[in-house]
């Protein structure tokens, strides 16, 4: 499976990656790739993570090729979306993060007209993914929590049990518990997603 999940920088695509990583290996036979393309800012800039668990040697998915994309930002979304392949899925925070030529007046983020964009060219689930993390207890848990959607949605081949263990593996001991809630609060509210 080919996961490509997009953000900016400080919002946690990268340990988001290395959960799915080692839940696919802790799951068995499968062995798991990930690579990065970071923005030139760290905190605020693009930052694009590839998760793979096929038989493959390169940590990076082609264009067209991810089986399903994770975005913790709107317009990051839809930048992405030409990675996603013909029949893919989409899952999307909806919270925006204004781009510099935004901030700067120089273009207008058009939230509507991105939304159709990405709902016209895949599958894709939307939700406000930051207001549900910030009821977990952090805003830095967005990133479970849509790791957490994506399974309840069933679109991950991993699982529940090496998620958890992959959780505790990569946070530190007293952030599992708020993981854990994100975790099953995405995964419940897939529910609703899925109508």
């Amino acid at each position: 499976m080919d996961i490509l999940i997009s953000g900016v920088g400080g919002q946690g695509t990268i340990l988001a990656s290395k959960i799915l990583a080692n839940g696919a290996v802790t799951d068995g036979s499968k062995r798991a790739r990930t690579g990065e393309t970071i923005g030139m800012s760290q905190r605020g800039g693009c930052v694009v993570s590839h998760v793979r668990t096929s038989d493959t040697y390169s940590p990076y998915i082609p264009a067209g090729g991810a089986d399903l994309l994770l975005s913790f930002e709107l317009c990051e979304g839809a930048r992405n979306l030409p990675m996603l392949k013909k029949g893919g899925t989409a899952v999307i925070n909806t919270a925006k993060i204004n781009p510099v030529t935004v901030s700067l007046g120089a273009s207008v983020y058009d939230e509507e007209k991105i939304t159709e964009y990405i709902k016209s060219n895949c599958k894709a689930y939307f939700l406000d993914a930051d207001r549900l993390a910030k009821k977990c207890g952090s805003l830095k848990a967005v990133n479970v929590l849509l790791v957490g959607t994506a399974f309840g949605l069933g679109l991950l081949d991993i699982s529940k049990t090496s998620l958890y263990a992959a959780i505790k593996n990569n946070v530190k001991p007293e952030f599992y518990k708020m993981n854990i809630k994100a975790f099953e609060c995405g995964e419940n509210y897939a529910l609703t997603l899925k109508g």
